[in-house]
């Protein structure tokens, strides 16, 4: 009975060890497709995007969040760019897109990164100028948004 339990134990575990990696690879598929697709709006209504990475247990996530709700801010970005959010869980999401584009993560969330209409690098907060999100002002993001 022992040896029964062992072996159907032994062949569970194997089979969901199995399933990972197609798991994460379906994972790291889909945002990568979210990237194309936001890709090809900026480019078809020729606007920038902005990629954001962030986290709904991040403080200055939220934060940025509303001051990008806040109506001058929105109409900016309505404008100007396309908006694309990255959630990058606890920092074990979405990895795949954050690695591709240089891991602007890797000072803080929330992090942008800004791609032309045409597919060219513009810039990245990965100095973590946003990581403060929640002590900046409506002003100090518009002027940052002003700038590209």
């Amino acid at each position: 009975m022992e040896h029964r339990f062992q072996t159907i134990f032994s062949l569970l575990f194997f089979s969901t060890t199995l399933l990972l990696p197609t798991h994460c690879s379906k994972q790291r598929d889909i945002i990568l497709t979210r990237y194309e697709s936001s890709l090809a709006k900026a480019k078809s209504e020729n606007r920038k995007l902005i990629i954001v990475f962030g986290a709904d247990w991040c403080p200055d996530c939220r934060a940025l969040d509303g001051i990008f709700a806040d109506p001058e801010t929105k109409t900016l970005l309505d404008s100007e760019f396309v908006v694309m959010k990255v959630d990058v869980g606890r920092f074990d999401k979405n990895l795949s897109l954050n690695d591709q584009l240089g891991n602007p993560i890797q000072n803080g969330i929330p992090s942008l990164v800004v791609v032309s209409p045409k597919g060219e690098f513009i810039t990245s907060t990965k100095g973590g100028e946003f990581s403060n999100a929640s002590k900046m002002t409506k002003e100090q993001v518009l002027a940052y948004l002003y700038k590209l």
